[in-house]
């Protein structure tokens, strides 16, 4: 007959798997609503008169090569016209230019411009300083807990 002082620690406080699911799925519906506020707030952030959240992703995902609209498009999960209405905005302010796609004729490759970097990095120094702010008003611990969060957000995300 095995005793509890011979069951291992972990064996002996252990949440059964079925409550360890239950306990899963209640911190996976925290962690969203708190990860969907967190990045409306960020988007808000880094809106201004000069790009909306829309054409900030856009520029986003152009700033290390050029997409195509169809790409860009089903990156962003929007319709091809939706996506030609936010370049064609972007083009007007001059942050985008359209060129020649040289593996097919028929489509255009959207690249960033100087200003359309520069506004891009503007706009994610406004979201970084608001992160910033209220990060720093945290305890050294918060920050901790948040830093290691981070990192296991990153490598959930990574898969």
């Amino acid at each position: 007959m095995i005793t509890s002082s011979a069951t291992p620690p972990a064996a002996r406080t252990a949440a059964p798997p079925s409550k360890r699911q239950a306990g899963a799925g209640l911190l996976a519906a925290e962690l969203r609503v708190a990860i969907m506020r967190s990045s409306r707030r960020l988007r808000a952030e880094a809106a201004s008169r000069d790009i909306s959240p829309g054409q900030y992703s856009v520029l986003a995902a152009i700033l290390h090569g050029p997409l195509t609209v169809g790409q860009l498009a089903e990156r962003e999960m929007i319709q091809a016209p939706s996506m030609t209405r936010i370049v064609n905005g972007l083009e007007s302010a001059g942050y985008v230019t359209r060129g020649e796609n040289p593996l097919d004729k028929r489509q255009v490759l959207v690249q960033i411009t100087g200003d359309g970097s520069a506004i891009l990095r503007k706009a994610r120094s406004r979201r970084t300083q608001w992160l910033a702010k209220r990060v720093a008003a945290l305890s050294p611990e918060e920050r901790e807990t948040l830093r290691e969060a981070a990192r296991i957000l990153q490598e959930m995300s990574a898969v």
